[in-house]
């Protein structure tokens, strides 16, 4: 039991803020919104149909109603929150979780770069992607650093053969409580994308 205490402490953002994993994972998170745009110029990748519209970015259509734009996100978000769950639970979620949000990264900034250019302007892009985009980002980041703790626990138990528990129904009902956040974020992205529709 001292071992899940030292792992995982007792208060909820605890266990997300530790600097020693986010500070990590936030850079490659960076690293790939920098390297994202710059590839999309270099290869001209919104030349091709295939680049469009992005659908890992999770970009809503303003024109698409409430609905769409609310489920857009919110799948885009929860597939995310499922992925960084299912690496936490293997040994490998070192290597694996970085590299996602390297993916991720660049997505957003693709889609970002992609809004400016040909999604409708600045003004599309500052309430209809970016403000979705930033907070979905910040929950992967922060759920992130919980499945890496989680997928690290792991990694160690195995080595030392320790049969003590590393406490899964608490990991999960982190992951619930994100994915009620999620629920939250895409609500909110989803009216701003609605109010952009109708008044501008």
């Amino acid at each position: 039991m001292k071992n899940d205490v030292a792992l995982f402490p007792s208060t909820f953002l605890q266990r997300f803020s530790s600097r020693r994993l986010l500070l990590p994972l936030a850079v490659a998170f960076l690293a790939g919104v920098t390297a994202g745009p710059v590839m999309a110029v270099t290869l001209q990748l919104f030349s091709l149909d295939s680049a469009v519209p992005l659908f890992f970015s999770g970009i809503p259509a303003p024109t698409a109603g409430f609905g769409a734009c609310f489920s857009t996100v919110l799948l885009n978000l929860l597939s995310c929150l499922i992925i960084l769950f299912l690496f936490g639970v293997t040994a490998f979620g070192a290597v694996g979780i970085p590299v996602f949000l390297l993916v991720r990264g660049a997505a957003v900034g693709l889609g970002a770069l992609w809004f400016l250019l040909d999604g409708g302007g600045i003004g599309c892009s500052a309430l209809c992607y970016l403000p979705s985009a930033s907070a979905s980002s910040l929950l992967l980041l922060f759920f992130s650093t919980r499945a890496l703790a989680f997928s690290n626990g792991l990694a160690l138990a195995g080595l030392a053969k320790s049969r003590q528990s590393l406490n899964f129904s608490c990991y999960f009902r982190d992951f619930l409580a994100f994915a009620c956040f999620g629920v939250a974020v895409a609500l909110a992205g989803a009216l701003l994308a609605k109010a952009y529709a109708v008044f501008l």
